[in-house]
């Protein structure tokens, strides 16, 4: 669906004297909530209508705030249908342009920190991107007290500090919402105003013609769908379900992950809830619409150990010819597709890396940060490099 131009004020009188999160009484909404009131118009313009006031109580009840401070991945127990795909400091080294620009292509809106003073040290600030326009961005800023989102905001003539735009940018915040695909509104003097947002969509069902996984019959501890492939928190767990559960996958290249080890494929139940699950504990299921199961289990569980093999399972054969060639910042390759895993290798630039995943899931990883390419290092171990640190080679 297409993302609607959504705007709210951290001012705005409704909430404004709110205190935010956990934090101490002078901490309101109207003082410090810019985040949350940027998460609020993120949400908000993809359909899941929340505002400043709604999700902060949502996000108190599940813990989402370290005193005043967002936990920007709680929002996802908030909307499971959104989570948090890349969470980028560039204080110190130019912004990723490139991967903001990618993602609101892909019409997933940015929410960035800025500097708000030009005075000395930094006064932190967030917004939203929604669009580039030559050298600058277009913002929804949750400052000033304006809800016409047919007049257009830049980022640079506000923030810039008299920097270069690589530089303007001190934090990304990138969110997925699966549901999203139909790019993103753009400001129109002759539309209707988009102020308002606009019903939440409902979750389709599972639908018929794809391809489905079953929980493997040993997995009595039940399976984690998470909404991301983070295993240190229990926070991420969208929903549990029991062993011989049918779940439909909803990426191509699903069917050959199944039973890899450390690899996660994107799955959806039967009640529509969609995240991630681990592929080695899931065998092959049908290529038909799964029958109705069991209830889920309450509650997350404590997953069983990753298992320690890092050999790839035979029925994912390493694609012979097709490798990368590690960029001049160098590359880290770990164990799972995940910064927190086991690092196998440290590669120099120029290491040449052979790519052990199928050619059409592969192609359109290279050269994209935040996508996970299945390889095998210069010391022969096979794990995950990301993608934005190689190009063809």
């Amino acid at each position: 669906m297409t993302f609607q131009l959504v705007y709210y004020s951290q001012q705005d009188p409704q909430w404004k004297s709110d205190i935010l999160g956990f934090g101490d009484p002078a901490d309101t909404i109207g003082y410090v909530g810019c985040a949350l009131t940027s998460v609020a118009m993120l949400l908000s313009g993809h359909g899941y209508v929340e505002t400043p006031k709604t999700l902060n109580k949502k996000l108190q009840a599940v813990g989402g705030f370290a005193s005043a401070g967002i936990r920007w991945g709680a929002v996802s127990q908030v909307v499971p249908q959104i989570s948090v795909k890349s969470n980028i400091s560039c204080n110190n080294v130019e912004a990723p342009l490139g991967l903001i620009d990618s993602s609101i292509a892909a019409g997933q809106p940015v929410i960035v920190m800025v500097d708000n003073s030009p005075a000395a040290g930094l006064q932190t600030h967030w917004v939203v991107l929604y669009a580039r326009e030559g050298s600058d961005y277009l913002m929804l800023d949750p400052w000033p007290y304006q809800t016409d989102v047919k007049k257009k905001t830049y980022l640079m003539p506000r923030y810039s500090q008299g920097n270069p735009l690589q530089r303007s940018i001190m934090h990304v915040i990138i969110y997925e919402c699966f549901t999203a695909g139909g790019g993103i509104a753009q400001p129109s003097g002759s539309s209707s105003s988009t102020s308002t947002p606009q019903t939440p969509p409902i979750t389709a069902p599972v639908t018929s013609g794809k391809s489905t996984a079953r929980v493997k019959a040993d997995v009595t501890w039940g399976l984690n769908i998470r909404s991301t492939i983070d295993t240190s928190t229990m926070a991420n767990v969208i929903v549990s379900v029991p062993a011989g559960t049918e779940l439909t996958l909803m990426e191509d290249d699903g069917v050959s992950k199944i039973g890899a080890v450390n690899q996660w494929v994107r799955v959806r139940d039967a009640q529509g809830r969609e995240g991630y699950a681990a592929a080695w504990y899931l065998e092959k299921g049908k290529i038909v619409a799964p029958a109705p199961v069991p209830a889920p289990t309450p509650g997350p569980v404590n997953e069983a150990p990753v298992p320690t093999s890092t050999t790839t399972p035979t029925h994912v054969p390493e694609v012979k010819g097709l490798t990368v060639i590690v960029k001049s910042a160098g590359a880290k390759i770990y164990k799972a597709a995940s910064i927190k895993s086991e690092v196998l290798s440290k590669e120099k630039s120029g290491a040449r890396l052979t790519v052990v995943e199928a050619v059409s899931s592969a192609e359109g990883k290279v050269g994209k940060a935040g996508k996970w390419l299945n390889v095998k290092g210069t010391n022969n171990k096979r794990g995950f490099v990301d993608g934005g640190l190689v190009k063809k080679g």
